[in-house]
């Protein structure tokens, strides 16, 4: 399989197949936004015109004449940022907006929560089954075969806003249970000097 385009269509299906989805539209359907994002830095670094050094992305070249989410993530790192400020810039602009309200649109995203309808469902399910696009598009990092790149992208990847809360929580919880329960650990020193009686 070849570096990844955008203008390489999904299969049709049904009224709701009158759209004909390009490989954003299919990842917004498969993940959301951050999916749309992952996908773009992916494709991109594949044809060359971004390159990712541990976790900071830099543009290469501009995706000029490429999809608009495509130059909305060149134009993020002209001179280098971290994969993960890229990715939310990416995930939360007005490009992949566009592509949320035109899956609204065609019957394959539901209007409250923003996930897939059955139709749309199908058309991930389609265009899987096509299998002109790599599995990333569809599974996301855990599919990408550079394992440096591949932890890059998924520690870049937000905490479930739920999940995120819920571990603060804890850690909250836990720090208040180590100030209570002093046992003569000195948060202040990392070893050295004897504690205990002499």
């Amino acid at each position: 399989m070849g570096p990844l385009h955008a203008d390489i269509p999904s299969q049709q299906d049904g009224p709701a197949g009158a759209m004909v989805l390009d490989v954003y539209e299919v990842a917004y359907l498969a993940a959301g936004p951050q999916r749309v994002a992952q996908v773009a830095l992916l494709g991109l670094r594949e044809r060359g015109l971004v390159g990712v050094v541990g976790p900071r992305v830099r543009a290469d070249r501009p995706a000029d004449g490429g999809h608009p989410v495509e130059r909305a993530l060149t134009a993020a790192c002209p001179r280098g940022r971290s994969v993960a400020a890229v990715l939310a810039a990416v995930a939360g602009g007005p490009e992949v907006a566009g592509i949320r309200d035109r899956l609204r649109a065609a019957g394959l995203l539901g209007r409250v929560r923003s996930r897939p309808t059955a139709a749309g469902r199908r058309r991930v399910a389609a265009a899987r089954a096509e299998g002109a696009w790599p599995a990333y598009v569809f599974d996301g990092p855990p599919a990408v075969a550079d394992r440096m790149l591949r932890r890059v992208v998924q520690e870049a990847a937000p905490l479930p806003s739920g999940l995120g809360r819920h571990l603060a929580r804890m850690g909250k919880a836990l720090d208040r249970a180590d100030h209570g329960n002093d046992h003569g650990y000195d948060g202040g020193s990392c070893g050295g000097g004897g504690s205990g009686p002499d």
